[in-house]
């Protein structure tokens, strides 16, 4: 297997997430409209993303480019944007909203630990699609 296919398991793995958690907060949005449910929390929206995890798939995206030595062009720097820190940092929060049910005030250590790794993880393997 090489870094191409890695990297593309991430990427399905990444938006499969988001999905989740994207009907997750549908769900208690329609629960509240029914008036089954409390109000949803502003931050239960998964592109609400803390900026460590921002910085988190930044430094990963540097150390996989670096690692790769992949030209930097403008269409490899719009990859890595988009492909290394914008889904990466989407599905690590979106790690969190699930674990947390709407709720990111409520994080503990682990799950916090978990989406780290999401938004590390996905930017390093993001070098894969560049390359």
């Amino acid at each position: 297997m090489t870094v191409e296919h890695v990297a593309v398991i991430a990427l399905v793995v990444e938006v499969a997430i988001m999905v989740l958690a994207r009907f997750g907060t549908e769900r208690r949005h329609w629960n509240h409209h029914k008036r089954r449910g409390p109000v949803p929390l502003r931050k239960d929206d998964i592109t609400h993303v803390p900026a460590l995890l921002y910085a988190l798939a930044a430094a990963a995206v540097a150390v996989g480019a670096v690692t790769t030595r992949v030209e930097l062009t403008l269409s490899a720097v719009g990859t890595f944007a988009l492909f290394g820190i914008l889904l990466p940092a989407f599905a690590a929060n979106s790690v969190m909203v699930l674990a947390t049910r709407g709720r990111p005030d409520t994080v503990v250590r682990w799950q916090r630990g978990i989406a780290w790794a999401v938004a590390v993880g996905g930017g390093l393997t993001s070098a894969g699609l560049v390359s």
